[in-house]
């Protein structure tokens, strides 16, 4: 099992705290009072480089201070199209220094190019100088021969055609809105809204323009086919531009491209052209004076896009990055998953072509050359270490004549799922480790009946994101689109299925967590019917609305596992009904036939992408024909025809917090967490975690904020009964909508609206055009299934809603529309991200050692600050050091909450300032140094004791590839 393990020291200081960089996302600030936040290797391990949004403080309430989202990525195209060719470069290893620049630490290796970034943030601005960035990649031939390769630079700079996220060109160097190869910066602005403040502008700088011979040579679509695709300059798709550079590099040579990103501060309509003015002058500076600060000699003589005058005769080479070793591409299972159904697995080892240890090596094979490493998806969180003891068993089960239809199936499991045999950590540092004693209903139920749970999926920490899977052991990837979102909170259990990674999945959904991550995967899931499944051993995020469902590649494939996870739980009273409700047997309700005379509902207004993108709504509109070549009549219903576009609400909406109750429910089941340390007594403890990703981190003080006082019987009961109500009253709008009021028996929808936008965005902006269903409110069931791909070739879905407790039907109209949308290539598609791995049988014998597991931490001497002075503005510094050994593929020296020094009952009222520099180490290292810095500000009016001041601190050192 791949775990977090870790070491601690525990150290107390007299006149100071030791404090290191938090376990998570970096931000650097500057004197223009701007935010960035960089997406480097501290969790979630985006680790592009690029600015996953800008803000007026850290955290997760601050304003944002532009609308970029996910800017400042690279993507790169060489010769011979190697894998991942063309997309966006990850997994440099970006360490933050802890004051304004990341370097990288592991250089990326693409067809024989080695790729490294470092960036570097101004801090200290001249007054009436913008914000800026810098950014140099460097590119190393490693072959025996020139190479000419491709360097896009860029990323979003907002969403949607018009409004407060939208961004557009307004200006470059040549005064006009065409970017050409004579411009040397290009400028984009958020539209203008009166008084209000809107996202300041953003420039990018591009180099010395042509006829220069560095000279950028395309303006490309970021978002789409970056290399070939020229950039749209107005509606949706002008948010994403890319500047492309092409470098012939000789054999052995290292060639690099400089960028600027510079931002004004937000603006209103009256302070919009001072702003832009002084975004412009630095960026005209930028051109002719570029800041090369902190590079060598080599670095800025390897620069191809700025015409700089450097003496280069004796700069030397450009320092090289080690490319860590990459699995290979091979299996040691004669069996190919591949786009194998659970259905054929089952009757392959039924009839002794295959065993369950043959299926399970296969997926564990394609994890370790897939999901891991630098270009890894991150869809596991945790793989099973007993995986091949578990498949083992199956196999032994079936040759004593047990049956069922997921026996030694490898499932993979959404990680707020309790497993006793894994952690379950809700996607969070803030769960770490932690252990249920028993499995979640729905998983108990799985290996009963011999599935064999291969591992635990990554999530959006706490499952609360419809946009990204931010996992802080790695944020999830999409299988089809590797650059792009894996969509929501499900996006692991996706990522799963899509890149075959497993053959089956739970998930689980709140809003759009099951048909959005589904959709973007090609992929078959159900949410159904309040208490259709059990919630039992689910980490909450709404009480009743949360539902954890089924995952799978195809419509037999999900009546396969509904037929075991389906049913009564005793401890999850909404479940009550499920036994006499659900079919004896879900493969009965695949009838061909299924959608023969069945009035299906169409509400026009649904069928509309919110960013003004029309091509994945074409394409979805264009696969309704097989619903009704399959027998189905489409009936146009909602306020087009008089009706109501979503069933009504029952009037009184009951009071009662159902976020603490789910906590409450889930903490009163799991006394362990208490025994195993975790101080979780309430969702406040939940929400305002410290160890969450920093920029959803609440401010500490949301800790001091009492819980939501418990639901008492009388408001879960009325809570209960709203939802009865609202089912019966969307019944009653699907028996009667339609023009001739005869009613429909379900309501197809789009799942996704537009194209799905790169996985480097967020500060809770959307990465695709979402409307969900009316499904979550009530509690009423929707199937969805792929229908196809857009015009870009991104998997699409359709959903289809309908009454409490006809799961079973519409899963028989999902199956009669696969039948014919498959035949005909517009149904499920497969990924080619991630390809069969080529069998090698082979034997060996060896000699070696062992080294035992270690992560020792030793602290130096502990520092002490200058005397500290009353009634004067000072900042007071000191350091001291840490040595780290650790024999583990990766690890990290993190520190408890600093807070503030303490002189009995008093505490000074500034926080500790602290860094450590490394704090984060790519591989094995022995008796290494780590900095610890420490910043005291003292001001002439804070209020000092006599006496020292001293705390009590915890340092980690931990790991997660032990």
């Amino acid at each position: 099992m791949r775990r977090f393990i870790a070491f601690a020291g525990t150290a107390c200081a007299a006149a100071l705290v030791f404090a290191g960089q938090s376990s998570a996302f970096n931000y650097v600030s500057d004197s223009n009072g701007t935010w960035w936040g960089i997406q480097d290797f501290a969790p979630p391990r985006v680790d592009t480089g690029s600015i996953r949004a800008t803000q007026v403080g850290a955290g997760q309430n601050p304003a944002y201070s532009t609308t970029i989202n996910g800017f400042g990525g690279i993507k790169v195209s060489v010769p011979g199209a190697p894998r991942f060719n063309g997309e966006l470069m990850r997994g440099f290893g970006l360490q933050f220094n802890g004051a304004d620049a990341f370097k990288t630490t592991t250089a990326v290796e693409l067809g024989g190019v080695e790729i490294s970034r470092s960036v570097l943030i101004k801090k200290e601005l001249p007054i009436g100088t913008a914000s800026y960035g810098r950014w140099l990649d460097s590119f190393t031939n490693t072959t025996g021969a020139p190479l000419t390769i491709k360097v896009a630079f860029g990323g979003q700079s907002g969403y949607s055609a018009s409004g407060a996220n939208a961004s557009a060109l307004v200006n470059t160097s040549s005064g006009d809105t065409s970017i050409t190869a004579a411009d040397t910066w290009a400028e984009v602005a958020t539209p203008l809204s009166g008084t209000t403040l809107v996202g300041g502008p953003q420039a990018t700088v591009i180099g010395t323009p042509a006829p220069f011979g560095g000279a950028m040579t395309f303006t490309g679509n970021w978002l789409n086919d970056t290399f070939n695709e020229p950039f749209a300059t107005g509606g949706h798709e002008g948010n994403f531009q890319a500047y492309v550079n092409t470098l012939t590099i000789p054999a052995g040579a290292t060639k690099s491209v400089l960028h600027y990103v510079v931002l004004g501060n937000r603006v209103t309509a009256a302070t919009s052209d001072a702003e832009r003015l002084k975004v412009e002058t630095t960026s005209a500076s930028l051109v002719t004076a570029p800041d090369l600060t902190g590079l060598t000699a080599a670095q800025v003589c390897s620069i191809d896009n700025f015409a700089i005058t450097a003496d280069c005769s004796a700069a030397g080479t450009v320092a090289r990055v080690p490319v860590p070793a990459k699995p290979a591409p091979v299996t040691t299972s004669g069996y190919d998953v591949v786009e194998k159904t659970i259905g054929q697995m089952r009757a392959d080892m039924e009839s002794g072509l295959t065993t369950s240890v043959a299926i399970t090596q296969a997926y564990l094979d394609r994890i370790k050359v897939y999901d891991q490493g630098q270009f890894g998806f991150n869809a596991y969180e945790i793989v099973a270490d007993d995986a091949l003891e578990q498949a083992r068993k199956a196999d032994a089960a079936r040759k004593a004549g047990k049956r069922s239809p997921v026996l030694g199936i490898p499932i993979a499991v959404k990680n707020l799922f309790d497993t006793y045999d894994m952690a379950t950590t809700n996607g969070s540092l803030t769960f770490a480790g932690f252990r249920p004693k028993k499995d979640a209903f729905q998983v108990a139920k799985l290996r009963e009946a011999g599935a064999v749970i291969i591992g635990k999926a990554a999530l959006e920490e706490y499952a609360t994101s419809g946009n990204y899977s931010n996992d802080p052991w790695g944020q999830v990837w999409n299988a089809f689109m590797p650059s792009k979102s894996a969509l929501a909170s499900s996006g692991g259990t996706a990522t799963a299925l899509g890149a075959n990674l497993a053959a089956g999945g739970l998930g689980s959904q709140t809003g759009d967590s099951l048909y959005a991550p589904a959709s973007g995967a090609s992929l078959v899931t159900l949410r159904g019917t309040d208490g259709l499944e059990s919630g039992s051993g689910i980490m909450p995020l709404s009480w009743l609305t949360d539902f954890g469902g089924v995952m799978t590649r195809s419509v037999p494939d999900l009546a396969d596992m509904l037929n075991v996870v389906t049913g009564t739980d005793p401890a999850d009273p909404t479940t009550a009904p499920a036994d006499a409700e659900r079919p004896a047997d879900w493969r009965s309700t695949l009838d061909p036939d299924a959608l023969k005379g069945k009035r299906i509902g169409y509400i026009p207004s649904t069928w509309e992408d919110p960013f003004g993108t029309t091509g994945t709504v074409e394409a979805s509109k264009a696969a309704l024909k097989y619903l009704t070549d399959a027998g189905a009549t489409l009936v146009e219903m909602g306020t087009t025809v008089g009706d109501a576009n979503t069933p009504p609400a029952p009037a009184v909406n009951p009071s009662g917090n159902t976020t603490q109750e789910g906590w409450m429910q889930y903490i009163d089941a799991h006394p362990e967490l208490a025994e195993q340390g975790f101080d979780i007594k309430s969702a406040v403890d939940v929400s305002c975690s410290q160890k969450k990703v920093e920029y959803v981190r609440q401010d500490p003080s949301a800790c001091a904020v009492a819980p939501a006082p418990r639901m008492t019987a009388e408001e879960l009961t009325a809570r209960r009964n709203y939802r009865l109500q609202y089912k019966a009253n969307a019944k009653t709008w699907l028996d009667t909508a339609g023009a001739d009021n005869q009613g429909v028996d379900a309501v197809v929808y789009p799942g996704l609206l537009s194209d799905i936008s790169l996985n480097d965005g967020g500060g809770g902006k959307a990465s695709f055009g979402r409307r969900d269903t009316p499904g979550a409110g009530p509690g009423i069931p929707t199937v969805v299934f792929p229908a196809g791909v857009n015009d870009n070739g991104q998997p699409i879905n359709l959903q289809l809603l309908g009454r409490a407790w006809d799961d079973d039907k519409l899963v028989g109209m999902a199956y009669a529309y696969s039948l014919l949308a498959d035949k005909a290539g517009k149904g499920h598609v497969a990924a080619t991200t991630a390809p069969a791995l080529k069998y090698v049988n082979e034997t060996s014998g060896g000699v070696g050692g062992t080294v035992p597991a270690t992560l020792s931490l030793t602290l130096g001497a502990p520092a002490t600050f200058a005397p500290f002075a009353p009634g004067v503005d000072r900042e007071y510094t000191a350091s001291t050091d840490a040595t780290i050994v650790s024999t583990a593929g990766d690890a990290a020296l993190t520190v408890s909450d600093p807070g503030h020094l303490v002189n009995g009952p008093f505490s000074l009222p500034q926080p500790l300032q602290v860094g450590i520099a490394p704090n984060a180490w790519g591989a094995p290292v022995s008796n290494v140094k780590s900095t610890i810095s420490f910043k005291q500000v003292i001001g002439r009016t804070d209020a000092l004791r006599t006496g020292s001041y001293s705390k009590t601190l915890t340092f980690t050192l931990s790991t997660t590839n032990p």
